[in-house]
């Protein structure tokens, strides 16, 4: 008897760490002989896409409509259950509550006849009916204090098989909301895919996308650190790269030409949306790697503004880079202070412990071959490994 799996991702069409997470997923399961329906009612080209650029094999992976739409709705996890509550309790139009109803018994039908549904969180806590059902969650939620939410969304986690999270700092917030069934399952990713060149050149570099929203990758601060370490310091014959995406073009991008202009009369290359090949060549000849995301801000209260995981740090090791990464957000899950890189809260410390390594080489190709090895425990192999254990 063929199994069947369900994959819902209401953000496929920006294609980052998510997208690459529930993909590989898919990936997996079509390996193991499960047939897998990908919710979803958009550009059907995204596919081809995702495959091309996070090297995945979906070829056997079928579109079926999108049942949920939450990102057509915009839905946050309040307005959901808000529309729930008015579902229940509104009897002044009983016409527009049976079709609610209709619809919602519509997704338990559809629901039932998976053996595995594999749910991204857009922040809410859908209703799921499948024989096994997993909603994974990226982002770290903040508690809600609203009653009626909180008695609907423990309701809601009754039909949970597990709640999977990406790092251990993402559950702990999760397990305040929900207090069980969290468990921790980290990206996968693709190291064999990122080599570290035997002759590397005095280049630090950072990745991440040129935009100063929510989870920004604080460029900013790094060329401030930058333009420390060259000046205060006395540092030559360094350069800083800095690489990422940008959704607008490079031209319309106003934090991009922020940093351009802060970066000027500094030893300082920007590489905007490059090709993977491009990448893997810049991480493989880089020795020293740079993060910020989060800096400035209070992890506590606002999670959601670090990084959660840190796929581009993991990256780095396999390249053979020694990560100089903020001490924030799930980054210290990756990097063993002082064994294989090093962790800062200020902006001194990412200079002083910077100019530490450029002036011993020794300790620097040290904690290179360190975090080569370190990195393997985030291959794409034991993702696969340990996600289907968690099936079962």
């Amino acid at each position: 008897m063929i199994k069947r799996a369900a994959i819902y991702d209401p953000y496929l069409d920006t294609l980052g760490g998510g997208e690459r997470y529930c993909l590989t997923v898919a990936e997996i399961l079509l390996k193991n002989n499960y047939q897998v329906d990908l919710f979803w009612s958009g550009d059907t080209t995204l596919i081809n896409k995702a495959e091309i650029r996070f090297s995945l094999d979906l070829s056997k992976l079928n579109i079926v409509s999108d049942i949920y739409q939450f990102k057509a709705r915009n839905l946050s996890a309040i307005e959901e259950n808000e529309n729930i509550s008015q579902t229940i309790t509104n009897v002044i139009n009983p016409q527009k509550i049976n079709f609610k109803f209709k619809k919602f018994f519509q997704k338990i039908n559809n629901n039932r006849q998976y053996d595995v549904i594999f749910f991204l969180s857009d922040g809410s806590f859908p209703f799921l009916f499948g024989k096994k059902n997993f909603l994974h969650v990226q982002m770290p939620l903040v508690k809600n204090q609203k009653k009626l939410d909180n008695i609907l969304n423990k309701f809601k986690n009754k039909f949970y098989t597990n709640i999977i999270c990406n790092s251990q700092f993402t559950a702990k917030f999760q397990k305040k909301i929900t207090n069980q069934k969290v468990l921790v399952l980290y990206p996968p990713v693709d190291i064999d895919k990122f080599d570290s060149h035997q002759i590397k050149e005095n280049i630090i570099l950072s990745v991440g996308r040129f935009d100063n929203i929510l989870n920004a990758k604080k460029q900013d601060i790094l060329i401030d650190a930058f333009r420390s370490l060259v000046v205060r310091e006395k540092i030559n014959n360094w350069k800083l790269i800095l690489m990422g995406g940008s959704l607008s073009e490079p031209k319309n991008n106003s934090y991009l030409q922020y940093l351009e202009k802060k970066a000027s009369n500094l030893p300082i290359e920007f590489i905007v949306n490059p090709p993977f090949g491009v990448l893997q060549k810049q991480y493989s000849i880089s020795k020293i790697y740079w993060h910020a995301a989060g800096y400035d801000v209070d992890e506590n209260i606002h999670p959601e503004n670090t990084e959660h995981f840190g796929i581009t740090v993991v990256e780095a090791m396999a390249s053979g880079l020694v990560p100089v990464v903020i001490s924030k957000g799930g980054i210290p899950e990756i990097v063993d202070n002082g064994v294989n890189g090093y962790l800062w809260q200020t902006t001194d410390e990412l200079v002083s412990r910077t100019k530490n390594l450029i002036q011993n080489p020794d300790t620097l190709k040290l904690m290179s071959q360190q975090s080569i090895i370190n990195c393997q425990q985030f291959s794409k192999n034991n993702f696969e490994k340990k996600l289907l254990s968690i099936i079962g």
